[in-house]
Parts: structure tokens; sequence; C-alpha cells
């Protein structure tokens, strides 16, 4: 297994970590149905060595260990070895101690390889194929690619994405990268897809040991794939702009079944070949799922999420401010159109109240402004709405307070206005 993380960016981190266990839950509920027990340690273990690779026979002298591992650290080791007349092997001196895990592990064609004990339900009689190698990607194709977005922050336009891919290798030789090859590129290796300017990009597989490398149009792998299905595991965060995220989606190979699942509040997809389908609820969410089938190796996607969340206002007002300085400004925007307000409400209500002001322009001023940075911390989810709602009442009372009430003269009353006859009715 590998992981990586390409960038780190301290603004995401606590956002990777709401990311990562949404889509913990979701890969659990769409693609797992059962748990496995943890096994007690068997008394033995044993099975045979077979070259799947047609034509290939097992090497003489093929070595096979069986280690212990006790909390990640390497415990015991037995190692014994097989040859085409005699492919059996048999391990009978284990540690009976239920905090020691067994792998069987072996290295055939510069590939290494390993079962864990834990996962077999018959560890006396297991299986262990070794193949030939081949520098072809031609039997390389995807069956299942998954994308799940649990969440978008608009406030920050950012969204998460997690992708899960069975990758498949319909050949009976192990594709393996062969960087010495004087031809050998990033299309020489398992690649795939992302937006540009991508964050936060980690990946997991269970393939054989490997690097991960960035690409023009994403990231490649140089980990070899044995015959069989294989999953790649990677999430990554990524900066929208607008109201979408586009960006062209190249299926290097092939895609027998493509979703993408999204809360139906946090936008939609627009891509070729792909359409709604139906909502599949995940924990207390509920996600809209759009499928696609039958895409040929080397396709290009044109791909969007549509109607994405938005920042509040004043972050919007922040960004169409050229040169920077965009919190001061909107502010000034934002206090100028609350003095306006409060100016005519002034003049309609003195009218007919005959109020008269006490609080100077000065002090008005302040009280204003404490109105606005109140509003942004709102926006920016430093208060809630109830306390937010609190406060900017004490303040508008604050900014009306000082004002007295002098007795209307008899002519503004409420009654019926003369006719002034200097005017047509």
């Amino acid at each position: 297994m590998i992981t990586a993380q390409l960038i780190s960016s301290r603004r995401h981190r606590a956002y990777i970590k709401v990311l990562a266990i949404a889509a913990l839950f979701a890969v659990i509920a769409l693609f797992s149905n059962n748990v496995l027990a943890q096994r007690p340690t068997p008394e033995r273990v044993a099975g045979a060595v077979h070259n799947g690779t047609a034509g290939a026979e097992v090497p003489d002298g093929f070595e096979i260990a069986l280690l212990g591992f006790r909390d990640g650290n390497f415990v015991n080791q037995q190692v014994t070895t097989v040859s085409p007349d005699f492919p059996l092997f048999e391990f009978t001196n284990l540690m009976q101690d239920e905090d020691i895990q067994y792998r069987l592990a072996w290295e055939y064609g510069g590939v290494t390889d390993q079962i864990s004990l834990v996962d077999e339900a018959d560890p006396q009689n297991m299986p262990v194929v070794i193949y030939e190698t081949t520098d072809s990607l031609e039997n390389i194709r995807v069956g299942a690619h998954a994308t799940i977005i649990p969440t978008v922050v608009g406030s920050d336009r950012l969204m998460g994405a997690l992708d899960l891919v069975t990758i498949r290798n319909d050949g009976d030789r192990t594709f393996v990268p062969d960087p010495s090859n004087p031809n050998f590129t990033g299309l020489n290796m398992l690649r795939f897809s992302l937006p540009r300017g991508y964050e936060e990009l980690a990946v997991d597989s269970v393939l054989p040991q490997g690097q991960l490398l960035e690409i023009d149009t994403g990231f490649a792998m140089t980990n070899p794939v044995p015959p069989g299905e294989h999953e790649i595991l990677y999430s990554y965060a990524i900066n929208y702009s607008g109201t979408k995220l586009e960006f062209t989606r190249t299926l290097a190979f092939g895609v027998d079944e493509l979703r993408v699942l999204i809360p139906p509040e946090l936008g939609n997809v627009v891509a070729e070949g792909m359409k709604p389908t139906k909502t599949t609820e995940l924990g207390e969410t509920v996600y809209k799922e759009y499928s696609g089938t039958g895409y040929e190796p080397g396709f290009k996607m044109n791909f969007a999420i549509v109607d994405m969340p938005q920042p509040g206002l004043f972050k919007r007002m922040n960004e169409s401010i050229p040169g920077g300085n965009a919190v001061m400004f909107g502010s000034v925007i934002v206090v100028v159109a609350v003095m306006m307000g409060l100016v005519v409400y002034v003049l309609v209500t003195s009218r007919r109240r005959g109020l008269i002001l006490s609080v100077s322009p000065s002090e008005r001023m302040e009280i204003l402004q404490q109105i606005v940075e109140l509003d942004e911390r709102l926006e920016m989810g430093d208060i809630d709405a109830d306390e937010h709602r609190v406060s900017r009442d004490a303040l508008t009372v604050r900014a009306l307070a000082g004002m007295v009430t002098e007795a209307p003269p008899s002519e503004d009353r409420d009654e019926p206005a003369e006719k002034d006859d200097s005017y047509p009715g």
C-alpha cells in the first residue's frame, strides 16, 4: 500500500479531516458488505506455488517466506523453497499469540507481493500465483470508477472528492513500468486525470509497492499491476471559481461503469454520457447518483459540476473589487448603504414625529461600522444567527438612541389634509 501527500495546506487540514471521515463512511456503505473478524493463529500454513502465465513454470529454488508482525514490528521469519517438480510449501512453527499477524511474502520478476493470513479462511490450502512481466498496457482496463463528493465549502469555494477505482488486468502477465526503456513516458504508467490546481492529494492502493508522480493532467503510479482486479483509492481538494468546476477528464484506460455521487444541494453533474439515475443514502446524507457506461480507452470527457454553493454577500462583494483591498472597500460600501437607509428613515420619521437628533455623526459612524463587522462575522461563521440578531438589534437601537420626541404640530397630526387649491386635484 502506498500513501502520498503531495501538497500540505494549513487552511485545508480541518476540511480534509472532515472529508476523510465522511469518505470512509461512504466507501464502507457503498462497497463493503461485511467486516472480517480477527481469526485465530493457525497451527499450520501450507499451499502450492503456481505460475499463472501461459507456458511458464515456477523457477527452481523459488523462495517463499512467512513473516510475523506484532504492532507493526517484525518478530519472526521462516523461509522455504519450492521447485517446478515440487511446488508445495508448508510452515508449522507459528507462534500462538493473538497479537501476532502473519503474512506470506515473495518476490518474482522484480515484483514483491504478499498475502495476509488474516484475510484467509483456509490457511492450510493457500495458492500462491506468480506471473511473468510485461511493460505493455494493452490489457489494463478500469472496470468501475466512483467519485464521491461528500462536502463543498461554499464560503471558500472549496470542494473535496474521493475516488474509488477498480482497475483490471485482463492478461496473464504482471504489468511493470520500465523506466529504462528509451521510449518511456508518463503514458507508460497507471495515470489518472485531475483538475488543475488540485491540493491535498492522498493515494492508497492494494497494488504491489510503487511510487506516485505528478504529471500535467493529474498523477501517475509506477506500481506493478498483477492480473485480476485491484482497488485504488484517492482523495483531493480543489478550489473552483464562479458557480462551477469544469475540466477535461481523460479516461486513459476506459471505464466500464462511471459513477458520481453528490448531495443535490452541492451541485449537479454535467458530463458526456452521464445522467442522473437514483439517490443513495449514506449515513444522514442523501446523494444524487449520476452514471455512464462503456467509455473507450483515451476518451476525453468534458466534465463539469454546476450550481455549486457560493460565498456570502460580503465575500462576493470583496471578490468583485480589484486591487486586493477588498474588505475595507466593501465595508465602506455597506456603511454608505446603511447610512443612506438611516438618513431616509430619520428624515421621513422626523417629518411625521418631530424627531431631533442628539447622537453625533462620528458616534453614529462607529456604531454602523460595528454593525458591518458583526455582519461579516456572521458570514464567516464566527457567530450563530441568534447571537447575530440580538447583537445587531442592540446596535441598531444604539444608532437610533438619543432621539427625543416632540409633540407633532397640529397640521402634521393624523387627520385628513386640507386640499391645496394651488395645484390641480
